[in-house]
């Protein structure tokens, strides 16, 4: 949208410094100017990694504009009234091959990394700590203890405050690293060989890093986008006034998906999928004031809106532990991760007030926010924004997520506000530091 609104202000002046103050009083209109594809394909080398046999088609490219009126005045008054732009597309599909990295062995051999990031960290630092007590004392610790002890290592900082790891020496041959019972995945253990420096016992070590053949498929149903406009410029030597005024407008699209098919195993692709995805902007009405070189936006609308969005995981990234765990808190079955709506709203009012209303809907939580905004034209965006009567509610539905919620705020010694499950937060002040209500 910024960017729309730079382009129109750029027209603007640009008018106006071709008339240089002396307006002439005309008319231009057309009824139609569109360009547009039916049925292509194209086969061939798509890029540089590319096997060679990659295809694009569509049976429907239309790009145009309708109802063009121009009219200008003597007094300076431009008035532009536009059907447009107006999109339609259907029926797209790009399929392409490419030799790539296994993007889901870098994947489980990241989590598994991250699995092991407390032990790996804290056999890093034992080690450290037995040669600094080799030096002071003349031998070798017989147990974890004795670093303990003689304060060579520290249990109340990290790693060593992390109570789902526990640690053994068997000096000069081994140091081992063990889950203990608090730890929720299956039981580990992590060993450091003395003599190599070598770690045993890595999962990550298993996964492959070679590349493998991967097909993408890309393929949109139909995308429409129809817009009904109207835009004045009002200029003067040392004023600029612009209206913007979008009546109609409509941004729809309809089926999209990506398939991504690792050496052409459809059982273990990836898809992303959105079903529908609508943008409808009506009685819009943007105003912008530039009075010796500053633009200001007086009234703006908007609405975006999705729905349906979907990713479906392969089995391979589904046994791994961590992923469970995240399907289970999320209450996801077979891989299947979906987003039914999300809605968000925005609308700025005599250049200094904004509403704005937001929300979140998928089987494992539901959020809300309503805030109410004021504006200080004579600062930067973001610093000038100050919240009042603004609220957030979410709603954990999968036990899951109630439960990350709840570790959350006994690590962090806080209790959110609820009204029964569902956690409510007010917040009041400047946006970049607001006071948040319900949260002690």
């Amino acid at each position: 949208m910024n960017n729309i609104i730079k382009q129109i202000f750029s027209l603007s002046l640009i008018i106006s410094f071709s008339y240089n103050q002396n307006f002439p009083n005309g008319s231009f209109s057309l009824d139609q100017i569109f360009f547009q594809l039916n049925s292509l394909n194209i086969k061939g080398d798509l890029g540089k990694d590319s096997l060679n046999n990659g295809t694009f088609s569509l049976s429907l490219l239309k790009f145009g504009f309708d109802n063009i009126n121009l009219m200008s005045t003597n007094s300076g008054s431009t008035e532009l009234i536009i059907n447009g732009p107006n999109f339609d597309l259907e029926d797209m599909e790009i399929n392409t091959n490419y030799v790539f990295p296994n993007f889901y062995n870098l994947i489980l051999s990241d989590l598994s990394d991250r699995r092991y990031e407390t032990p790996m960290d804290g056999l890093e630092i034992i080690e450290k700590a037995i040669h600094a007590f080799k030096i002071k004392k003349g031998k070798y610790p017989k147990t974890y203890d004795d670093l303990i002890v003689d304060s060579f290592i520290n249990t109340t900082k990290y790693p060593f405050n992390q109570s789902e790891w526990s640690y053994h020496l068997d000096i000069p041959r081994t140091i081992e690293a063990i889950t203990t019972s608090m730890y929720k995945y299956e039981k580990k253990n992590l060993i450091l060989d003395w003599e190599t420096k070598k770690i045993i016992n890595r999962e990550s070590n298993q996964f492959t890093k070679e590349d493998v053949n991967w097909n993408f498929i890309f393929q949109i149903q139909d995308i429409k986008q129809h817009f009904l406009s109207d835009v004045k410029i009002n200029m003067n030597p040392n004023q600029y006034n612009l209206e913007f005024y979008q009546r109609k407008g409509k941004f729809h699209i309809n089926g999209i998906s990506i398939n991504a098919i690792p050496n052409n195993d459809i059982f273990e692709q990836t898809i992303f999928k959105l079903n529908n995805l609508s943008l409808e902007i009506n009685d819009l009405f943007l105003q912008l004031i530039k009075i010796n070189g500053e633009p200001n936006i007086q009234n703006g609308k908007g609405n975006f809106t999705l729905k349906n969005f979907e990713i479906k995981l392969p089995p391979k990234l589904l046994v791994d532990e961590t992923m469970k765990f995240i399907m289970q808190d999320l209450g996801i079955r077979n891989g299947l991760m979906r987003i039914r709506q999300l809605d968000f709203m925005i609308h700025f009012y005599d250049n200094e007030f904004g509403l704005v209303n937001a929300s979140f809907i998928s089987p494992f939580l539901k959020i809300s926010l309503t805030a109410q905004i004021s504006i200080d034209a004579k600062k930067s965006f973001f610093k000038s924004m100050e919240l009042f009567d603004t609220e957030l509610r979410i709603n954990p539905i999968s036990y899951g997520v109630r439960d990350i919620i709840r570790e959350w705020e006994i690590d962090n010694n806080k209790n959110l506000n609820r009204e029964g499950p569902v956690i409510v937060l007010k917040f009041s002040g400047p946006l970049s530091s607001p006071i948040i209500i319900g949260l002690d």
